[in-house]
């Protein structure tokens, strides 16, 4: 117990410390003699749930620069018109559930240095700091088991150099990076503890004059990849012990410890996470992030692979069907919109007759070069110059328009002749521009449903080759086809049956 009249005599007391006693009653007026008062330090205090810190000065001593108090649980402070001091002032409250009673006492805002050790401070239902609104230092530490404040309301003391965090939880929060923002003069920031998962570069975006941050992490600690880019100033970063992850996503912080100036203390001693096991942090990443790096360049390996299998797969097989359809559409909607009107209105009038007049050619030849002397030499001449009637002929050697593209020229070609004519032979089959050829004829047999393509056999092509060309090989089985004889007499009655089909004119049903 401490009486009024104790240290009644201790006028020039400077320094009183009975900090180390249990006190469980101070009478008012206590240190009302002490004017020259500096440092004062008491506690702990029992069973005093009421402090009136006024009544025990009388008025603060105006040179008093330091003030602890030991109180107890649920004790209450009631400030009052205390005064405040000349400088700088540093106060210490140590204990559990502390309250302030005033809403809003003059005195804190005097508080430049703050240290909280404990569990809960209020006043009313607040968290308290944010009320010493002129603080440069703030220590806080509590009980993560047991506190569950929202710390936020720091990022509201602007004029913070230093701040600790000590065994605080901050995993109880949504968005514990919200206490950080604001605290552009923040120098050193300490947190011990914490209960952060993650640091990110969004809660240190406002730390422009950080110049030394101290990590301690009982838990795996995640750093997103680029959180210092928001630190300016910063010269070192001490880690005290920090459980990191063993995966390569930390990775980026190592290749950051060795290009920044700033320093990386403790970095060879810090372990990381793999499995429930704790590994040196530097040896695992070495080894675990070349094995992914590996990993890496043999899934590029494989894919670069299947893409070129895949692109020659597709020049094989999907090519020639790819330029068809182009072919299909482009001549859909030319015949949609140009010819194809023109000769729907003449079959409209009945003019089939004249449409098929009005074409360009009587047959277009597909053939292979390998077969070209066979045409040129015997299909041209009995056609265009012999017998009746005179057939107009289009052979890809001698009327393609030169400088328009071959596909062009195969299409217009087999579009302005009644009758497409191939010449079969097993180099007809090889042939790629004779495969599109017979297809683009095909589609028109199949859009226009007319006998428009005639099939001649140069040589004998069993069932079983012609079973790998199912196009064709569906041809030959519904449809007439004309071999080419071998003998001397059979082919006049050969030209004459290939003349007939390419002369008669269809007409289109009513």
């Amino acid at each position: 117990m401490l009486a009024a009249n104790d240290f009644q005599s201790l006028r020039s007391l400077e320094v009183l410390r009975i900090d180390e006693n249990v006190i469980e009653n101070i009478e008012d007026g206590t240190f009302r003699n002490q004017k020259e008062l500096r440092e004062l330090a008491f506690g702990r205090l029992e069973y005093i749930y009421t402090l009136h810190l006024n009544m025990l000065f009388y008025g603060l001593p105006k040179d008093i620069q330091y003030l602890s108090i030991d109180a107890y649980v649920g004790t209450t402070l009631l400030l009052g018109n205390i005064g405040r001091p000349k400088g700088s002032f540093r106060f210490d409250l140590n204990g559990f559930e502390l309250k302030i009673g005033e809403n809003y006492p003059p005195f804190l805002e005097s508080v430049r240095e703050l240290k909280l050790t404990g569990h809960t401070f209020f006043i009313k239902n607040d968290f308290f700091v944010p009320y010493f609104s002129h603080l440069e230092s703030l220590e806080f530490s509590g009980d993560p088991e047991r506190v569950f404040i929202n710390y936020t309301g720091i990022s509201n003391l602007h004029y913070l150099k230093r701040l600790k965090l000590v065994n605080l939880n901050f995993s109880n929060h949504t968005n514990p990076g919200m206490t950080f923002w604001n605290l552009k003069q923040l120098q050193i920031l300490v947190l011990y503890n914490c209960h952060l998962n993650f640091l990110t570069k969004m809660m240190f975006r406002d730390l422009h004059s950080l110049e030394l941050l101290h990590l301690y992490s009982v838990k795996p600690l995640i750093l997103q990849d680029g959180m210092f880019d928001t630190l300016p100033v910063l010269r070192a970063v001490v880690l005290d012990r920090v459980d990191f992850r063993c995966d390569c996503e930390t990775a980026w912080f190592l290749e950051w410890a060795q290009s920044t100036r700033a320093q990386v203390i403790n970095l060879q001693q810090q372990q990381c996470v793999w499995h429930y096991q704790k590994l040196n942090l530097l040896s695992t990443m070495e080894k675990l992030c070349q094995t992914d790096v590996q990993y890496l360049c043999y899934l590029g390996t494989v894919n670069i692979i299947s893409l070129l299998l895949l692109s020659a797969l597709s020049y094989r097989f999907a090519y020639w069907p790819c330029v068809v359809f182009i072919f299909r559409l482009r001549g859909y909607i030319e015949r949609q919109f140009g010819k194809g009107w023109r000769r729907r209105r003449q079959r409209r009038r009945g003019d089939g007759l004249e449409a098929e007049e009005d074409m360009k050619y009587d047959a277009f030849v597909s053939f292979s070069s390998r077969d070209e002397a066979w045409v040129l030499g015997e299909l041209a001449p009995r056609l265009e110059e012999q017998g009746q009637p005179r057939l107009r002929l289009c052979l890809h050697s001698r009327d393609f328009e030169v400088g328009k593209g071959i596909v062009d020229n195969i299409a217009e070609s087999i579009y302005s002749s009644r009758r497409t004519v191939c010449v079969l032979s097993r180099q007809y089959l090889r042939s790629d521009w004779c495969s599109l050829e017979m297809r683009v004829a095909t589609h028109r047999l199949l859009e226009e449903q007319k006998h428009r393509l005639i099939l001649i056999f140069l040589e004998h092509i069993s069932p079983f080759e012609l079973n790998t060309f199912h196009r064709l090989a569906k041809l030959v089985k519904s449809r007439t086809y004309l071999d080419w004889p071998q003998e001397e007499g059979e082919r006049i009655h050969f030209w004459e049956r290939l003349r007939r089909n390419i002369a008669e004119v269809e007409m289109d049903a009513p």
